[in-house]
């Protein structure tokens, strides 16, 4: 039987399925997966070093100590590596090393003696740091293009980035807090809350102060000066945490130099001059590697000066090709680029493939792989982040290392890898100045030449 018109009008009315209220959006599920996979990774692997330091300065706090004063011993049925060594604490401003130590606490509270729950705790504020990055990430992309499904992949990217995961996740590093404050500093308005963004970094880490010449170069007039502001943050904030803590300010001095100047070795041309046989030549040169340690500081303010010329356009797109030039050119100079400060340059290269240059995806590709590959070689494929499960590994490693044969071909290896990964660096400056779309890596200029030589010849 026919219905009526108006039947059949409700017929045709398709009604989308409402998600029910307590499932997740997409981007929600996007978040979760990137936080299952950290979260299954973290408790159980851990940088022999880099992490270690990290749990040696919570103990210290945790004890009540001055953690800057000595050298500080392993820790009975905690420690993961250089079990019969003094090591250092964290040589940042407090805000690190009392994370870390309130977190010691919090284990000693609840952790049931378990060390694996330590590690765990001591991960999170990086873990979240990085998903905080991606939805940064999300918000950014559809503010400057109003596109959520291209926001989406950009946050599904970052989330799901499996060299952001080894760092934060795996090695235990905790840039990603740094990464989150450069992102978060575009929502801010004006150039006191900024300035206010930049002092927390660096109260976070030594190289948020890399964006203090371009803070400069951009403003006019007194308000030039803002910049102070960024200086005097983590000043007043240390001195006031030393005051009430009761510590001497003399030993800050030396770890602070060494995180600011660089130990050389890592992914661009340092390793080259600190490795023999150049090692041997360039260190009777008087004052080469202090000097070196500092390169990048006029190079930074370069950067700065050309980038701030750029932003007299008030674009958004503008403001992230200022931004990359700073980070391209600080990573380039710095002597000593090691894994972590890659984290930096790739949250600022995704956004720039998902707003202004999808073209630039293929270099992107290529820079990732490069770095990638040279984590794995460093680490020797990631065995040393496995001693939590047995501290032995980092001797056994050591070994290997300095094996005839695995140890010379791993270091020929990273030495290749340095020269591309400095080649990159040196290409995507100059297409950041440049402008250019779609620059092709140089690193693979080698791959027409061998398509052209073994391309089957043709019919006469």
């Amino acid at each position: 039987m026919d219905l009526p018109d108006s039947d059949r009008s409700v017929e045709r009315v398709e009604v989308s399925p409402r998600r029910p209220r307590w499932a997740l959006s997409k981007l929600g599920q996007v978040l979760l997966d990137g936080l299952l996979v950290r979260e299954a990774l973290s408790f159980w692997t851990g940088h022999p070093y880099d992490f270690e330091v990290w749990l040696r300065t919570g103990h210290a706090i945790a004890l009540g100590a001055n953690p800057y004063s000595v050298p500080w011993p392993s820790i009975p049925g905690v420690s993961i590596g250089y079990l019969g060594q003094s090591l250092p604490s964290a040589a940042y401003l407090p805000f690190w090393p009392l994370l870390v130590g309130g977190l010691y606490r919090v284990w000693e509270a609840v952790g049931f003696g378990n060390r694996f729950v330590l590690y765990l705790l001591v991960k999170q504020p990086g873990i979240w740091a990085d998903l905080l990055t991606a939805y940064l990430i999300y918000r950014l992309v559809q503010r400057a293009t109003g596109d959520a499904t291209r926001a989406l992949a950009a946050a599904t990217f970052w989330s799901l980035f499996p060299y952001a995961i080894v760092i934060t996740a795996v090695w235990g590093q905790f840039d990603s807090i740094v990464v989150a404050l450069v992102l978060g500093a575009w929502f801010v308005r004006g150039p006191v809350e900024r300035n206010l963004f930049w002092g927390v970094g660096v109260l976070t880490k030594w190289v948020t102060a890399i964006f203090l010449p371009l803070e400069i170069f951009r403003e006019r007039g007194i308000r030039r000066f803002g910049f102070l502001l960024a200086v005097l943050t983590p000043i007043g904030a240390t001195l006031l945490v030393f005051r009430l803590a009761g510590w001497s300010l003399t030993q800050i001095t030396a770890g602070s130099i060494s995180q600011t100047s660089g130990g050389g070795y890592g992914m661009n041309l340092a390793l080259l001059f600190t490795e023999p046989p150049l090692s041997g030549v360039f260190t009777v040169v008087p004052a080469l590697y202090y000097v070196a340690g500092w390169m990048y500081v006029p190079g930074v303010f370069l950067a700065g000066w050309v980038g701030a010329r750029w932003l007299r356009s008030k674009s958004w797109d503008q403001e992230l090709r200022a931004v990359m030039l700073v980070v391209a050119v600080f990573l380039l100079l710095r002597w000593g680029l090691y894994e972590q400060y890659l984290l930096y340059l790739f949250s600022l290269m995704a956004l720039d493939v998902a707003i202004a240059h999808p073209q630039r995806r293929a270099f992107l590709n290529v820079l990732i792989g490069l770095v990638s590959i040279d984590l794995l070689v460093n680490n020797d494929l990631g065995l040393r982040f496995l001693s939590p499960l047995n501290p032995g590994i980092w001797d056994y490693v050591s070994s290997i290392d300095n094996s005839g044969a695995y140890g010379a071909a791993r270091t020929l290896l990273l030495f290749a890898l340095a020269i591309a990964v400095t080649m990159s660096l040196v290409q995507w400056i100059r297409a950041v100045a440049r402008d250019e779309s779609a620059p092709y890596p140089w690193v693979l200029a080698w791959v027409p030449f061998l398509r052209r030589h073994l391309r089957p010849p043709g019919p006469p």
